[in-house]
C-alpha cells in the first residue's frame, strides 16, 4: 500500500474540487465518453484529479470469460496500447494536477497476465504517480507557505461481487472505514454513485471541533445495458441499472479546519 503526499497551494476563502475517477471502462464499445468529456471539462485552476481504477477496460481477446467483439471499440488488435492512448488525450488537460492514478481489478488482471502495467504506463505519460489497489493520501493545503491543513485521503478500487440492493454498496463500504484512520474514502467498483457522513468530534487545541468522516462511492461511465441483442457483462449478470457520471468533492479550508461538500 502507498503513503503518498501531494501539496496544494491556496489562499484563505477558496475552494479546491477534487474529482475521483473511477470505472471509466474506455475502449469498451458502452463507455460513455460524452458524459466523461463533460464530467472533466467542468474544472477550474482549482481542480484537481485522482484515478482510482478500472480507468481503461482492459479486456483482452484471450480473456475467454469477458472479451466479446461486440463490446470491445478499439479498432488495432494493439487493444491495450489504443485505450492507453485514448485515455491520455481525455486526461492531458489535468497534467500537473492529477494527484495519482489508482489501478483497478481489470488493469490488475493485464499485470497478471501480460507482465505490464497500464496505470503505471498512463500514469507515466500523464507524469503522476501510480498508486496501486489501495493506498493513502496526504493532501497539504498551504497557503503562502505558513497555514496549512491536511486532509487524508483513504482510496481504494473496491471489491466483492456488484451489489444487488439500493444500500448495499455503501453499507460494505461504510464498515470497512472503521479499520481506517482517514477523513475521506474513495471506492469504486460497485459502480454506484453514492455518499455518507459519519460525525465526528475532534480537538484543535484545546476547543472541541466537528470534523466528519466522508464514504464516497464515485459513480462509473459504462453503461449496464446495451441497446442490441448482445448482453453486455452486466446485464447478463443480471446487475441493476445504475446513473452514469462522477462526483465533485468541494473542499473549503477554514479557521477550523476543512468544509466539505459534495454534489450528490
Amino acid at each position: 500500500m502507498i503513503v503518498h503526499s501531494f501539496s496544494i497551494p491556496y489562499e484563505y476563502g477558496q475552494t479546491i474540487t477534487l474529482k475521483p475517477l473511477f470505472d471509466v471502462h474506455y475502449g469498451n464499445r458502452y463507455c460513455d465518453t460524452y458524459k466523461l468529456r463533460d464530467y472533466l471539462q467542468e474544472r477550474d485552476e482549482r481542480t484537481y484529479l485522482i484515478g482510482g481504477g478500472d480507468l481503461i477496460d482492459a479486456v483482452i481477446v484471450k480473456d475467454t470469460k469477458r472479451y466479446m467483439k461486440a463490446t470491445d471499440a478499439m479498432e488495432s488488435d494493439a487493444i491495450i496500447d489504443e485505450q492507453i492512448d485514448g485515455l491520455y488525450k481525455y486526461l492531458e488537460p489535468y497534467k500537473g494536477k492529477i494527484i495519482g492514478l489508482g489501478s483497478g481489478n481489470h488493469e490488475d488482471t493485464i499485470l497478471k497476465h501480460c507482465s505490464t502495467s497500464p496505470i503505471r504506463r498512463l500514469a507515466e505519460k500523464l507524469e503522476t504517480t501510480p498508486l496501486g489497489m489501495a493506498w493513502f493520501c496526504k493532501l497539504m493545503f498551504t497557503e503562502n507557505g505558513s497555514r496549512g491543513r491536511t486532509l487524508v485521503i483513504f482510496g481504494h478500487h473496491g471489491w466483492g461481487a456488484g451489489c444487488r440492493t439500493a444500500g448495499g454498496s455503501i453499507t460494505k463500504y461504510t464498515n470497512a472505514s472503521s479499520f481506517w484512520d482517514a477523513d475521506i474514502f474513495l471506492f469504486g467498483h460497485d459502480h454506484q454513485r453514492k455518499a455518507d457522513r459519519i460525525e465526528r468530534i475532534s480537538l484543535a487545541g484545546n476547543k472541541m471541533i466537528t470534523k466528519p468522516r466522508y464514504i464516497f462511492l464515485c459513480g462509473t461511465f459504462l453503461k449496464t445495458y446495451s441497446n442490441t441483442d448482445v448482453a453486455t457483462y452486466s446485464e447478463a449478470k443480471g446487475y441493476p441499472p445504475v446513473s452514469l457520471g462522477g462526483l465533485n468533492i468541494s473542499c473549503k479550508p477554514n479557521g477550523e479546519w476543512i468544509e466539505i461538500t459534495n454534489d450528490i
